[in-house]
């Protein structure tokens, strides 16, 4: 996903499912660090950023199951 004006990226899932969230507000995340984890019945969908950011908010607690689409958090991506 592409950052909005602010440097944001809504990170969402991809399929339905039970989320599981692995980052902290104010936390500092590289590239392939998974974020989160969406277990649905048939897949499970790893979600990582594309670039160095930091999460700014945690938009879903871990064990909530989701539907297609939603967003689970918010990062900022850090200018190097």
């Amino acid at each position: 996903m592409l950052p909005n004006r602010l440097g944001q990226v809504k990170i969402s899932a991809n399929l339905d499912g039970e989320v599981e969230i692995r980052a902290k507000v104010g936390q500092e995340v590289a590239p392939g660090q998974i974020l989160a984890v969406v277990e649905g019945d048939i897949q499970i969908e790893s979600l990582s950023v594309r670039n160095t950011s930091v999460v700014v908010e945690i938009l879903v607690e871990t064990g909530t199951e989701v539907p297609q689409g939603t967003n689970l958090m918010i990062v900022k991506e850090i200018k190097e």
